[in-house]
């Protein structure tokens, strides 16, 4: 039973690691039935996962039972990441705010990074960019705010859309953003907020497909 009442989720990261993969295209629609075939199951988890998809910017849902992955334009994509940077620019603040140090929360960011590192050395550039995901959803939770939380994750579905159906994966360097992270987590130790700050903005930016 516990597997039944997960496959909502289940689908819901298999059609996020498709999208990552570029197996879909900006302005697909997608029927329902489609993914309940593929994923060899009914149509309410499907529906469920689709639900929460849409909800995080994902997807978009139709009538007739069909979905539709969102296209963003350049504009878009830019302003996009204005927003992450924002709310990653506050995130970062905040944690260097607090009065004490906390290198449990360190040690996992950097065990993030590390973990994506060792991906992209297995040549896994899926659980590399499932692991950058991880990083920043991890910052932000940081900050115990439940509404940044939530909004962050719906700007990070249409950041995932916008940024991974763009360029495929197999045609991207992630060398660079993997080291940023670590040096990000480093900069943040040493309570470094300028440098900190540059270096997310520098990751954001050089880290989303070029238009």
């Amino acid at each position: 039973m516990k597997v039944k009442s997960n496959l909502d989720v289940i689908i819901y990261d298999h059609i996020v690691d498709s999208l990552i993969l570029g197996e879909y295209q900006m302005g697909q629609t997608i029927l329902l039935d489609e993914f309940a075939n593929k994923y060899e199951v009914s149509r309410t988890p499907v529906t469920q996962a689709v639900r929460l998809l849409a909800n995080d910017g994902l997807l978009e849902m139709m009538k007739n039972g069909r979905v539709m992955v969102p296209v963003f334009e350049e504009e878009q994509m830019a302003k996009i990441c204005e927003v992450r940077l924002l709310m990653e620019e506050f995130a970062i603040e905040k944690i260097l705010g607090m009065e004490q140090a906390d290198d449990a929360f360190y040690d996992l960011l950097d065990d993030i990074a590390v973990k994506g590192i060792q991906a992209l050395h297995m040549d896994d550039k899926l659980q590399f960019n499932k692991k950058d995901l991880e990083f920043h959803r991890t910052l932000i939770a940081k900050c115990g705010n439940e509404y940044l939380t939530a909004e962050y994750k719906r700007i990070q579905g249409k950041f995932i859309v916008a940024n991974y159906l763009i360029l495929p994966l197999e045609e991207r360097n992630f060398e660079k953003a993997a080291k940023s992270h670590v040096q990000l987590v480093k900069l943040m130790r040493d309570h470094d907020l300028a440098g900190s700050l540059k270096k997310m903005k520098e990751h954001i930016f050089s880290f989303s497909a070029p238009f």
